[in-house]
């Protein structure tokens, strides 16, 4: 693509979407209705029109992801109906909506200049960050706005109920809220801006949901008490507005539905609470904690089984919409002409100067380097032990065709046509498709015989970059490893005594590999970060040894659960037989190389959201006098159904990624769905209960010490002196006054 001004456009038109690529758009929008009118009009036409351009490729692609999105959005409606449910009042749904907002417009503002002066942010950024910004902004307002709810039924005042909520719940926000974004961080080092793009995003959303849960909340909760605290048939009425009935109270006087910021609420005759099922469960799992222990084990099995059969696609196809035109477009395309016209892999040639470039003696030094490369790349896949040969006609250019040089002729027998070519200005135009304008560079098309996604294609374009020839002075750096740019480029070459000029290997094929083999041989050291990141804030948060070491063995679990599920679904075709295209393999058989890799973050943040908040509650109650089983059935009975709400909501969330039609974005919504569900009704619910009861208490909560931090709840320094209700480390000295257990404080 060329400007009007004679610049060429194609990246802005192809990458970024600039207001001049307009008419581009809709010439193919054109052609495409051209084509629909047509099979309209003579559907018994033997000519069957496909349109297929990179710039229509790209708009499916941004169409599936929009598509997507929407789906999430009504799924969320539902997702909020749950939470409305567990809250117990609709009216505080706004706080919720409030956040979610908060945080994506603040989010949208910080990665906007990002964007623009330090990296480039890939189309699926943008959807990652949203969504992960909406699942942490309901986990956060759920943990804090129902322990203020529990407060509140409990009789105190809402000023009490949120300091308390903030120094028991600010606690597990906070500790999360920095896990998951130094996790997010952590991915950083991955060399593919795609990946990296998507980290720096998530992790400033991370980052704006922990400020926003815990200031705007609060402060919306203290500017409208009444409003969000008059909970009568679930908020759905005018209490607690200038429209609102009014009641009269015990005492005589009147009083508006809801609450006074101050004044605690005397509740009378308060109803014994039934045990809930998650601490029956989590009973259970604790007497039989060694059978559990082993049946976990024995469960893992199959899933680690099936991942060792892990393997992954490189290809685009994963990318598209299944149903889409432009994707049968792509298929038949490149089925039909092969990967040189949908995916080439290009040699860019850029001569020394103009006056080279037009010598036949460049010519002949560039054809016949040319006609030695497919020599020894023969040779380099001979010694891997494939199968290939590489010949000259396997190279297109303005030097070589047919693998004979042009600088000698283009004979048909022994006819020389080369002249024609010239008088008729064929071989001009042709350079004119090949040659940037100033006649400095030209592209070679190299060919490949096989798929290049396959191991042979792979290892092709290996042994093309590694035969390209390389100066003297140029040596591989020490551990054998290149990084993409470094080999896919020559700085100068020379042949036959003539500099050829700089060399430059390149395509979507090799971008695509190098992004995969580098991001995953990676991979490994972001989980090593990942879990000296949880050691390291967990241990420092609860102030033991043990727990971050449990939340590891828990996450590595359902890693191992969810991961294999995958590639059992995905590659293996377990469910094939429903007939669901969501939950059938895709092209290749294999699973999308970047599903794992954005799915791993996200999995590790959610399961350590529920774990933190589960394991403040058992660290409330142990320090409160309890032991350890007793503090974990006590808090599965009170957080358990919590957790599960939170579970189901995300569920909704990102369940709706399955119904959309691209296979990539069903890979990494089941994977989200299944991991959310094991933490939510098998991690907190059995797993944790079973691993704490295999250890004795002085273990797992060493080196704390309960009859220290008993001392500290009854009063030695500013605490909270609730009965049953002890600190969170890190927040003992969070307030400067002492409750006397009826709800007042007492200085």
């Amino acid at each position: 693509l060329v400007s009007c001004y004679g610049h060429a456009v194609y990246a802005e038109c192809l990458y970024k979407n600039d207001w001049f690529c307009e008419p581009v758009g809709e010439l193919l929008e054109s052609w495409e209705g051209y084509r629909q009118e047509r099979i309209r009009d003579l559907p018994d036409s033997p000519v069957d029109l496909t349109c297929f351009s990179e710039l229509g490729l790209r708009e499916e692609i941004l169409m599936g992801i929009e598509w997507s999105m929407a789906l999430s959005t009504v799924a969320t409606f539902f997702a909020f109906i749950v939470l409305a449910i567990m809250l117990r009042n609709f009216r505080q749904l706004h706080l919720v909506l409030l956040n979610i907002g908060a945080v994506g417009g603040t989010t949208l503002l910080i990665m906007y200049p990002v964007a623009c002066y330090v990296m480039d942010v890939c189309v699926g950024a943008p959807p990652l960050f949203i969504g992960v910004g909406l699942a942490m902004s309901i986990d956060y307002s759920l943990f804090l706005l129902t322990r203020f709810n529990e407060e509140r039924l409990d009789g105190r005042s809402i000023t009490q109920s949120l300091e308390i909520a903030l120094a028991t719940q600010g606690h597990t926000i906070v500790v999360s809220g920095a896990t998951l974004a130094l996790c997010f961080t952590s991915m950083l080092v991955l060399p593919t801006s795609t990946i990296t793009s998507m980290a720096a995003g998530a992790a400033t959303a991370v980052l704006q949901s922990v400020l926003v849960s815990l200031s705007l909340t609060p402060a919306l909760l203290l500017t409208m008490p009444r409003f969000f605290t008059a909970d009568r048939m679930l908020g759905l009425t005018l209490d607690g507005t200038p429209f609102g009935t009014y009641r009269r109270a015990s005492s005589g006087t009147v009083a508006q539905f809801g609450a006074t910021i101050d004044r605690p609420t005397i509740i009378e005759n308060p109803q014994p609470k039934k045990e809930s099922i998650w601490a029956h469960l989590g009973r259970c799992s604790q007497r039989g904690a060694p059978v559990m222990f082993l049946f976990l084990a024995l469960v893992m099995v199959p899933f680690a089984m099936a991942l060792t059969r892990f393997s992954y696609v490189e290809d685009l196809t994963p990318l598209m919409q299944t149903t889409h035109p432009a994707t049968k477009a792509f298929i038949s395309i490149s089925n039909i002409y092969g990967q040189d016209l949908t995916t080439p892999v290009q040699l860019l040639i850029m001569a020394p100067s103009q006056k080279a470039m037009a010598s036949r003696e460049w010519s002949l030094a560039t054809c016949h380097m040319l006609q030695d490369l497919a020599t020894k790349v023969t040779d380099r896949m001979h010694e891997e032990g494939h199968d290939y040969t590489m010949t000259t006609a396997d190279f297109n250019g303005l030097m070589i065709f047919r693998g004979g040089c042009l600088a000698d002729g283009l004979k048909f027998g022994v006819i020389d046509v080369m002249p024609a070519v010239h008088m008729y200005g064929m071989y001009d135009m042709v350079a004119d498709l090949l040659s940037n304008r100033n006649q400095t560079a030209t592209q070679v098309y190299v060919h490949c015989q096989v798929d290049l996604f396959s191991e042979v294609g792979e290892a092709w374009m290996r042994a093309v970059r590694a035969s390209l020839p390389r100066p003297e002075v140029i040596r591989q750096p020490l551990g054998g490893h290149q990084d993409a740019d470094s080999a896919n480029y020559v700085p100068y070459g020379r042949w036959d005594d003539v500099e050829i000029g700089a060399l430059h290997l390149y395509g979507m094929p090799l971008e695509q590999m190098d992004g995969a083999q580098y991001t995953l041989r990676r991979m490994p050291y972001v989980g090593l970060a990942i879990a000296a990141i949880v050691c390291i804030i967990l241990g420092g948060s609860f102030g033991t040894a043990l727990i971050p070491v449990r939340a590891v063995i828990c996450i590595a679990w359902m890693l191992v659960v969810t991961f294999g599920a995958s590639v059992m679904v995905y590659q293996l075709g377990y469910l094939e037989g429903l007939g669901i295209q969501a939950l059938s393999p895709s092209s290749g058989q294999a699973l999308f190389w970047i599903s794992p890799s954005v799915a791993v973050a996200v999995l590790v943040g959610l399961g350590l959201d529920y774990d933190i908040f589960l394991m403040d509650s058992v660290m409330e109650h142990w320090q409160s006098g309890k032991d350890g089983k007793s503090a974990v059935v006590t808090s599965l009975d009170q957080a358990g159904t919590i957790i599960s709400a939170a579970g189901v909501i995300m569920f909704l969330a990102f369940g709706a990624l399955l119904a959309s039609t691209t296979p990539v974005l069903n890979q990494i919504g089941f994977m989200l769905c299944v991991g959310v569900l094991l933490d939510c009704f098998v991690t907190t619910k059995v797993t944790i209960p079973c691993l704490m009861a295999l250890v004795p208490d002085d273990a797992n909560f060493w080196p704390l010490k309960q009859s220290a931090t008993r001392e500290l709840a009854i009063g030695r320094e500013p605490s909270f002196g609730l009965e049953g209700i002890g600190q969170p480390p890190g927040f003992r000295r969070s307030l400067s006054w002492k409750w006397n257990g009826q709800g007042t404080p007492l200085g």
